[in-house]
């Protein structure tokens, strides 16, 4: 059964356009859609205009945690630490319907 992972990145102003563009970049979500068990993924900017949420549907917990793996290896949080203004956090859900 398929998981729904939030991350919800804190990050100032400038953090949050930097990010949007980084995920239309050949770098971004091009690579997240190939890899496995990727199944969506829509990026959300709340109203204060600098915290990202993204929403994302994986095959499995496991598949998603090796996809966060492999962007943290890759040098994802060295993108992100300078623009975070908080905790950089990720929630799952499974349906129970």
């Amino acid at each position: 059964m398929s998981v729904i992972a939030i991350v919800e990145a804190p990050l100032t102003e400038d953090g949050a356009q930097d990010f949007i563009k980084w995920a239309a970049s050949k770098d971004g979500y091009a690579i997240t859609r190939k890899h496995k068990g990727f199944e969506f993924i829509q990026t959300w900017l709340a109203e204060d205009n600098k915290t990202i949420y993204l929403h994302e549907k994986w095959a499995s917990k496991e598949d998603q945690q090796a996809y966060l793996d492999f962007r943290v290896k890759g040098g994802m949080m060295d993108f992100l630490e300078p623009r975070l203004e908080g905790e950089f956090k990720v929630t799952y859900f499974s349906a129970i319907d």
